[in-house]
């Protein structure tokens, strides 16, 4: 059995710096999101750039399993009074479009990763703005979407 978020852990760990930063992979629902986001808070961490995995099901197979992703990445940016040219050269721009480049790269880099290179985003400028959404961050966030398989990965039977 191949479990995705070891395995995404595993090779998220070889992503760049984006902006000065290592990228921080975390999956879990939306309380364990908060929680997460209380705990870096406490402790005056920043948990940015953030790759959050909210999906957990899997076909497997014989040494390889087939998984539908659902990737939020997001930066936490503070200032909602931005406008949309501002927020897309600080955010998407310099932070959020570079990491869903890291993330293809690695991918295709891995050789235990096949996917069709096609993904679905969706953008969410000011994410989190305390008031529509659960987020207790302001963010600016990617939702990243896409079927990968994993294979040819050593596991322990």
């Amino acid at each position: 059995m191949i479990v995705v978020e070891e395995f995404l852990n595993g090779l998220f760990e070889d992503l760049p710096l984006i902006d000065g930063y290592t990228t921080i992979y975390k999956w879990g629902n939306k309380q364990h999101l908060l929680r997460q986001l209380e705990l870096f808070s406490k402790e005056a961490r920043t948990i940015y750039p953030l790759i959050y995995q909210t999906s957990n099901s899997s076909v497997q197979g014989k040494q390889e399993c087939e998984t539908k992703l659902s990737l939020v990445l997001a930066c936490q940016n503070t200032n909602v009074d931005l406008t949309n040219e501002q927020r897309w050269m600080l955010s998407y721009k310099n932070i959020l479009y570079p990491l869903v480049e890291n993330i293809e790269n690695i991918f295709r880099r891995s050789g235990s990763v096949t996917w069709t290179n096609s993904y679905t985003i969706t953008e969410f400028p000011n994410y989190g703005n305390g008031e529509e959404n659960f987020t207790i961050d302001k963010w600016d966030a990617i939702l990243l979407e896409t079927t990968i398989k994993i294979t040819n990965v050593q596991t322990c039977n």
